[in-house]
């Protein structure tokens, strides 16, 4: 990790290079401008610590929707801890956002992939455990009740994992972050999995990219499983 940079330089100062430089990566990285978005999570002194606070960003890859953390990689302000926060950021895309391609980027905050990113992002930062596994290449599956997206059969499922699709890999001034995809499972892949640890997370994953989904998060595709 270079720290060299840091010397000298205020929290506000460390804090603001790392977020114009993630946010330059990210619109790089998928050809788009971006929009920040407003948490509606409620208020954060009670949710989990990030590690300055939480936010997002939403942006277009081609004509598909994306939601993307904007804060899990920040620099701690206390300076014997990461320069890059928990060392990821988590995204999901989609072509099924229920959102017109050409409206405002900010309308993808009224979208299902909102709420879903959000819970997605405020457990790995609850768990920091959960960011080093993502970190290591382990895959995992959250499960979440999200009343936009359930349908009415129960719990919502999705699998975090490196991308294999697309760089997955930013480089920021306090060193390398890994950006972490979101993939909706459906309710029997969500099934499968109990139980199976990696070794299922895995055989699912390869089923997605031998289908040609990927990391991509489609509402009404059929199971892989």
């Amino acid at each position: 990790m270079n720290t060299e940079y840091i010397v000298g330089l205020s929290y506000a100062d460390r804090l603001n290079l790392a977020t114009q430089a993630r946010h330059e990566a990210i619109k790089t990285l998928l050809d788009s401008e971006i929009a920040a978005l407003t948490s509606l999570m409620g208020p954060m002194s009670d949710g989990p610590e990030w590690p300055a606070g939480a936010a997002w960003l939403a942006a277009r890859h081609g004509e598909n929707a994306c939601i993307i953390s904007d804060g899990l990689s920040d620099p701690w302000v206390e300076r014997d801890k990461p320069e890059t926060g928990l060392g990821i950021e988590v995204f999901i895309e989609t072509p099924d956002a229920g959102i017109a391609v050409d409206a405002a980027l900010h309308t993808l905050a009224d979208s299902w992939l909102f709420p879903l990113l959000a819970e997605v992002s405020h457990t790995l930062a609850g768990y920091s455990t959960l960011a080093e596994k993502l970190l290591r290449g382990e895959l995992l599956s959250l499960e979440f009740n999200i009343d936009h997206i359930k349908d009415g059969r129960g719990r919502v499922g999705a699998l975090l994992s490196i991308p294999r699709d697309q760089p997955a890999t930013l480089s920021m001034p306090g060193g390398a972050i890994k950006m972490i995809a979101t993939t909706l499972l459906t309710q029997a892949e969500l099934s499968y999995l109990r139980g199976k640890g990696q070794a299922g997370r895995l055989d699912l994953a390869d089923k997605l990219y031998q289908a040609g989904i990927g990391h991509l998060s489609l509402i009404n595709r059929p199971s892989l499983v």
